[in-house]
């Protein structure tokens, strides 16, 4: 009995977490470039690995206009990169803007890089009646003059990527390589959806919330059987 209450708990444990997690998805159905965080009894349905880890759906969500000149879906492999103070980080997330020192940020001021280097569109300060084209390779154009082009992160394993936050990943290895022309596609002037399917998540989340509350009744049931085990005991 002893065996089955630990399993029993461990069943719990796995379940308190998925629901967490499908929780968080349904949270960020609206976020740009969202990746679905996939429960892990999923996996296990699948019978793909034992232990619990962090498994990220990295399907594409459905493309959306903004008619946003400094919005970019990305289409294919690849990651936009973001330079930050704790290092580069790699997103879906191609919802930008123009900063005060005409670099191209994302929503919380961190610079987006290109193959220079933080992309720099300062000319666009000077004069405001200038406005950059992006082509489906990334490279930025005012006018005639090429200013830049989108640098664009490739990893050699899905496995080896590390959530940071919602929108967000750390590349575990370090070093990441850069995506062939070939093997992505820039829109200017869309957005990435999140790829949360919010009716898959809350069936989920009502499966889960069954299978909860049977562990939670075996357990009582566990419970109740050592009372009376403990009370023969006393006799």
């Amino acid at each position: 009995m002893i065996d089955s209450i630990a399993k029993t708990t461990q069943k719990m444990q796995t379940q308190q977490k998925d629901m967490e997690i499908i929780a968080n998805n349904l949270a960020n159905i609206n976020s740009t470039g969202y990746k679905r965080e996939e429960p892990f009894t999923e996996f296990l349905k699948r019978e793909e690995f034992s232990g619990f880890k962090q498994i990220t759906d990295f399907r594409e969500g459905a493309l959306i206009t903004t008619g946003n000149p400094y919005d970019f879906s990305l289409s294919g492999t690849g990651f936009f990169v973001i330079q930050t103070d704790e290092g580069n980080e790699l997103t879906r997330n191609g919802k930008f803007k123009l900063s005060e020192e005409g670099y191209l940020v994302n929503d919380k001021g961190n610079k987006v890089l290109g193959q220079k280097g933080p992309i720099s569109l300062s000319e666009l300060l000077f004069d405001p009646s200038k406005s950059i084209r992006v082509s489906t390779n990334g490279e930025i154009k005012v006018g005639d003059k090429i200013l830049d082009k989108i640098l664009i992160g490739k990893i050699e394993s899905q496995e080896n990527l590390l959530r940071n936050n919602d929108q967000s990943f750390i590349y575990e290895k370090g070093d990441f390589g850069h995506a062939k022309e070939n093997e992505y596609e820039i829109s200017q002037g869309y957005i990435e959806e999140s790829n949360v399917n919010p009716i898959i998540e809350m069936m989920a989340m009502i499966e889960l919330n069954r299978s909860f509350e049977s562990s939670q009744k075996l357990m009582q049931n566990f419970d109740q059987h050592l009372g009376r085990v403990n009370e023969i005991g006393k006799i």
